[in-house]
């Protein structure tokens, strides 16, 4: 007779020691009380580590309760060692019919899947939870490693050029309202028109800034197509009259003025997104762009209260204008919204910028107020409104992008990255994640690392923002022509956004290169700017007095060693470091601190940013990229 083989044997043993069913009753019950658990430990205020404690119980005792059932069994007269098999006992089992056999095995299986399923479900609810936070605790974000290089490796910033989706511009829709004042409502309507469009994936959206440069115009669309490198444009207008709406919209082919789709909606307001969403579908549809059941459930933008949008459309309004009036009063529009509707995400991540920015904007000042007490709690307000946004929606990238400025800011620069990259996961083509990820990586001397990621912000948005701000970068890797290049890209795309930027960058770079006159120049054409006047007659007199006119330290010290005055430098840089934010970072790893970074005066203050002993890493000048 041919021997039994062992996983038979094997089989037999495990059934009759009951092995099957203490695996299917010990999976069930652990599965309903997982998911009891679920449901009873917020409202109890547990903790999320006490949910984890769970899940590891669960799994930590299954294999201890399968030994147990191997090794003893219950009786009538208790539990007892399970006795062996007696002779036979074993090969009945075996040569059972498999209608009796299956069963046993079907018992196991489904405890195991039970208990597998029910830890992975409560497992992934847990870990959400946990990376959005609770209200008013700071959400860990840590996706980088800090042992791997940021940037290159994780990002790709191609050129779009390579892009090969369907390419689209919303431009500024007309405000027709018969009063004329309901623009921030238009403007509102159509970037939430692009922000629902930059949803699908099939489609490649031009950034914001971009589009809305051709406001109040009417320009040549094929000419625009080139320019924002897109193949169709989106034009429209809104009327708003009570609650009463009408919105009209076109879809252009800029390569042969092609109306590709057109449609108008009369609804009230409280239907607003359901026309976001059909405008989006529609296009998606003349576009042959597939949408998904998901990505469709994703192009509305849900609030219940149709005041609360309202004065979240204002808020946005008013910060992009900047200013401290500005800025105070987009904090009062947010904290409205929300307290028409607290569960609102994009209403707190709006809130959490408007904190960020609102100290470099205080009433009555050139530039960032100097008080720590502001700053920390304009970061505090910031932080915690961040944090509550992604409760929300922990996808929420501005939030993020927020949280990265908030921990720049202080310093604690891993952090920082961490939530910059985790915004990017979140979204890929997001500009500011871009930006402030770059200014990041300036201010902990990794300039080649920034110049790459502007480089993508630039690729994305085009704007006289963005170019002046890669231009700030390439001033920071020493690339002095390039920086001038860009800023006066930025000066003929838009004469007046942002000018001081763009002017400073520009007189700067005249300055390094010594282009005195070119200064002069540009002091004439653009109005006159304290403190490039200020450094320009310091440096053509080389008397150091006159830099007491330049308000910004980093600035001033930047002018004080162009005309070699090392000492009178140091005492700024020590003067001024404690201001937050850190005033001098990222200028410390530029070209002008390197005769000076190996000091002990300077390693001393590197130390309080947390940047002792770092040296900068730049990109090489164009010409010496391609050796080897």
């Amino acid at each position: 007779m041919p021997e039994t083989p062992a996983y038979q044997r094997l089989f037999a043993e495990l059934k009759r020691r009951k092995v099957f069913r203490v695996m299917a009753v010990y999976g069930t019950v652990a599965f309903v009380l997982l998911q009891l658990a679920d449901i009873a430990f917020e409202p109890l205020g547990l903790p999320e580590s006490a949910m984890t404690f769970l899940i590891v119980l669960a799994l930590f005792g299954f294999p201890i309760a399968v030994v147990l059932a191997w090794a003893f069994e219950v009786t009538p007269d208790g539990v007892k060692k399970t006795v062996d098999a007696a002779p036979g006992e074993l090969t009945q089992i075996i040569e059972a019919p498999a209608s009796s056999r299956w069963p046993a095995g079907l018992l196991a299986l489904f405890g195991v899947a039970a208990l597998v399923w029910g830890a992975w479900f409560v497992g992934k609810r847990a870990g959400a939870s946990e990376v959005a936070g609770e209200p008013g605790q700071l959400a860990e974000v840590g996706v980088a490693d800090p042992d791997q290089p940021a940037g290159g490796a994780q990002l790709s910033y191609a050129d779009l050029s390579a892009d090969s989706r369907p390419s689209i511009a919303v431009l500024p829709f007309a405000d027709m309202s018969r009063e004329g004042d309901q623009e921030y409502f238009s403007d509102g309507m159509t970037e939430e028109i692009l922000n629902v469009l930059a949803r699908i994936p099939d489609l490649r959206v031009a950034a914001r800034t971009t589009a809305f440069a051709y406001k109040g115009q009417d320009p040549d669309l094929r000419e625009v197509g080139e320019d924002l490198g897109v193949r169709y444009v989106l034009e429209g207008s809104v009327r708003k009259a009570g609650d009463d709406l009408r919105i009209t919209a076109q879809l252009i082919d800029t390569q042969d003025n092609f109306h590709v789709w057109s449609d108008s909606y009369d609804r009230r307001l409280d239907n607003v997104f359901e026309i976001q969403s059909e405008i989006a579908e529609s296009i998606a549809e003349a576009l042959k762009v597939p949408l998904g059941v998901d990505e469709k459930a994703d192009l509305v933008i849900p609030t219940g209260d149709m005041a609360a949008y309202d004065l979240y459309l204002e808020a946005r309004a008013r910060i992009r204008d900047r200013g401290a009036e500005n800025i105070a009063d987009a904090i009062g529009l947010y904290e409205a919204a929300i307290a028409r509707d607290s569960a609102w995400a994009p209403a707190w991540a709006g809130l959490a910028i408007a904190h960020t920015v609102a100290p470099f904007y205080p009433a009555g000042a050139d530039g960032p107020d100097p008080d720590p007490e502001i700053w920390n709690r304009a970061l505090t307000d910031a932080e915690s409104a961040a944090v509550q946004a992604l409760q929300y929606d922990p996808d929420n990238a501005s939030a993020r992008v927020a949280l990265g400025n908030v921990y720049r800011y202080r310093g604690e620069w891993d952090r920082a990255e961490a939530a910059f990259l985790e915004a990017l996961a979140a979204d890929p083509d997001n500009v500011e994640a871009h930006q402030q990820y770059a200014e990041l990586l300036v201010s902990v001397g990794r300039q080649g690392e920034a110049l790459a990621v502007s480089a993508r912000a630039v690729a994305l948005d085009r704007s006289a923002i963005r170019l002046a701000n890669h231009a700030a970068t390439a001033l920071q890797n020493g690339r002095r022509e390039e920086a001038i290049e860009l800023a006066e890209e930025g000066m003929d795309r838009d004469p007046e956004a942002n000018v001081n930027l763009l002017d400073f960058i520009l007189g700067n770079a005249y300055l390094q290169l010594g282009r005195y006159d070119d200064v002069r120049k540009l002091l004439e054409t653009r109005g006159e700017r304290e403190n490039l006047r200020a450094a320009l007659v310091a440096l053509e007199s080389r008397e150091p007095e006159f830099t007491a006119g330049i308000t910004p330290p980093a600035f001033r010290m930047e002018v004080l060693m162009m005309m070699g005055e090392r000492e009178r430098a140091l005492e700024v840089l020590e003067g001024h470091v404690v201001q937050p934010p850190l005033t001098a970072q990222g200028n410390l790893f530029g070209p002008w601190a390197d005769p000076i970074r190996a000091e002990p005066r300077v390693q001393a203050v590197l130390a309080q940013m947390g940047l002792a002993g770092v040296e900068p890493v730049r990109s090489p000048p164009p010409e010496e990229s391609g050796s080897s």
